[in-house]
């Protein structure tokens, strides 16, 4: 091939490849930047949660202080890297290097897997801690004898379970692991219960004699404490329906006295001396009666008495002078008005 030709077939080359370059180059620039954003963002959130301050003690938080690192720290350089090697792999997809291709599409289905398995190994064992202080507080509170044996025992249970299903999610196989574990479990049960056969047969007889008064009588402690909780339970219940229905009746006694003082003061004017009382008599009236002059005084035919308004017309009679009576007639109720006589 000329000399000419090679060239011309290189720089073709180059040409091509130089868009893959640049694709590659920008993947490995955005990933680098989400990386340090998602360190920022996952141990700041967990530095949130305090999840150094109260699981620095447990075994987590010690194997990574021997590191010089924290658990806020861990988890934002787990996110961090991942992002990192998620870039890395796929920029050398995009190269379209053969010799890599197969190996960074394996590792990019993987990723995601082995991120989730650490994430579960690490949420797991915080899990874990947090089940072990509630147990050991409980444990402590109703005076169980061997509790720290059996919080030992409780965390390598609860240690185990982790450690399976975070390399299961990690798609790793774990028959060899699962069955040595099975066997652990059972070796242990077999032993602590041969143990308790022998202590309650043999040595520990008396112990168990002289103590199980004091067991039970912890047992019903307990019972006793939640019964008692249940009755506080229900005795603030009703404390607190009480309270509502004495606000809820103060309610009601503010809107009855508001009543009570409008229909005051509707009385008081009525009760009022009227100058034009033929005038007030009608506006009161209206057409729920008819006005009758007779004698200097009133008589009052009541069309509907349910509507009629009976009292203000008594009270506006009586304080001008007038005696009122009320008789019931074959047609309706009749009100009669007759000035007083002054003597």
């Amino acid at each position: 091939m000329p000399v000419p030709d090679a060239l011309q077939v290189l720089l073709e080359n180059i040409i091509a490849i130089l868009p893959r370059i640049g694709g590659a180059i920008l993947v490995l620039i955005v990933g680098w930047v989400m990386g340090k954003v998602f360190d920022m963002i996952a141990s700041g959130f967990t530095k949130k949660m305090k999840v150094d301050e109260n699981f620095g003690d447990t075994v987590i938080g010690r194997a990574l202080k021997s590191l010089n690192m924290t658990i806020s720290e861990f988890v934002g350089i787990s996110f961090k890297w991942f992002i990192y090697i998620f870039s890395i792999l796929v920029s050398v997809d995009l190269l379209g290097i053969p010799a890599l291709e197969r190996f960074s599409t394996v590792a990019i289905e993987y990723l995601p897997s082995f991120l989730g398995g650490i994430l579960i190994l690490i949420g797991g064992m915080l899990i874990a801690e947090i089940v072990a202080k509630i147990l050991h507080e409980t444990l402590v509170g109703i005076s169980v004898p061997y509790s720290r044996l059996a919080l030992v025992f409780v965390r390598f249970i609860l240690y185990s379970i982790v450690l399976v299903t975070s390399l299961f999610v990690m798609k790793i196989d774990v028959t060899a692991l699962y069955s040595l574990l099975n066997a652990i479990f059972l070796g242990v049960a077999i032993g602590i219960g041969g143990a308790i056969a022998i202590s309650l047969g043999l040595g520990m007889k008396d112990y168990v004699a002289k103590n199980v008064s004091t067991w039970l009588e912890t047992v019903e402690k307990a019972e006793r404490g939640h019964v008692i909780k249940e009755y506080e339970d229900r005795i603030k219940g009703y404390q607190e329906e009480i309270k509502r229905l004495e606000e809820e009746l103060n309610r009601e006694r503010e809107k009855t006295h508001e009543l009570e003082l409008l229909r005051k003061a509707e009385i008081d004017k009525y009760e009022k001396i009227e100058p034009e009382l033929d005038k007030k008599l009608r506006e009161l009236i209206k057409d729920k009666g008819q006005i009758i002059h007779a004698k200097g005084g009133y008589r009052i035919e009541i069309n509907e008495v349910s509507i009629f308004p009976l009292v203000e017309v008594l009270i506006c009679l009586t304080n001008n002078g007038f005696r009122t009576v009320l008789e019931k007639t074959k047609t309706g109720y009749l009100i009669t008005a007759r000035p007083i006589k002054k003597i």
